[in-house]
């Protein structure tokens, strides 16, 4: 038998979880259902998520692997697929031989007192205590390459053990690298020499009458034009 108790939320792969999706077919008009294998959100302080009851009132969440079930329990567990986690309890020897593999310790409830010595919380504490050690180290450590070999270490200490974190909690994901948009070359400003706007001067009553009589001299001569055109069309 291998049973653990949830003590922690989980995404877990149980290969009963499923996700339907339909559509319509354009052309025939069909219904198109695509069933996607989805993981299984657990979380044992929702009612809703409990499959094992006790006292009629409280509940718990307990998992196995296919065909590990313990008889012993009146209710099912839920079947699932991985490594266990820190979040799960064993609750038989199979079990707590399969998690003794790894260097956990298990989250023993959902209290508050176990949530606060849950690996988690102690690797959090671990990050936080070495950045606090990083930053004295720097402001009290003389100048060097000694020190600066002491910053690299520490910084890639500090990766690796949020690495871990990120892993353990399933959010290890790949962040793309942001797309910046180029920057515009900038043009050098075009110089253009343009000239001062000259001033607006009325004319003179000389220079209308000047220019009325060009006006009536040319169309004179248009009318004269016209009129030999037309004598020369009749002969």
């Amino acid at each position: 038998m291998a049973r653990w108790k949830l003590t922690e939320p989980h995404y877990l792969s149980v290969p009963t979880e499923r996700w339907e999706h339909t559509t319509s077919d354009s052309r025939t008009g069909k219904p198109i259902r695509k069933m996607f294998r989805v993981p299984k959100h657990l979380d044992p302080r929702l009612e809703d998520d409990w499959n094992v009851r006790i006292n009629g009132m409280d509940g718990e969440i307990h998992v196995c692997y296919e065909g590990k079930d313990d008889p012993r329990y009146p209710d099912r567990a839920i079947v699932f697929e991985g490594n266990p986690t820190p979040g799960m309890l064993p609750l038989d020897d199979e079990a707590k031989e399969i998690s003794g593999q790894f260097s956990w310790t298990p989250t023993q409830g959902i209290d508050e007192e176990s949530q606060r010595h849950s690996f988690y919380a102690k690797l959090g504490d671990t990050l936080i205590d070495q950045m606090t050690e990083l930053k004295v180290a720097r402001e009290t450590a003389p100048p060097g390459p000694n020190m600066d070999k002491f910053m690299e270490t520490m910084l890639a200490m500090m990766a690796q053990n949020q690495q871990i974190l990120a892993a353990l909690a399933g959010k290890v994901q790949a962040v793309p690298e942001p797309v910046l948009a180029p920057v515009p070359e900038q043009m050098p400003e075009q110089i253009i020499n343009a000239e001062e706007p000259l001033e607006e001067v009325e004319p003179t009553q000389e220079e209308i009458a000047e220019a009325t009589a060009e006006a009536t001299a040319r169309e004179a001569l248009s009318q004269g034009k016209v009129q030999n055109r037309m004598t020369s069309r009749r002969i």
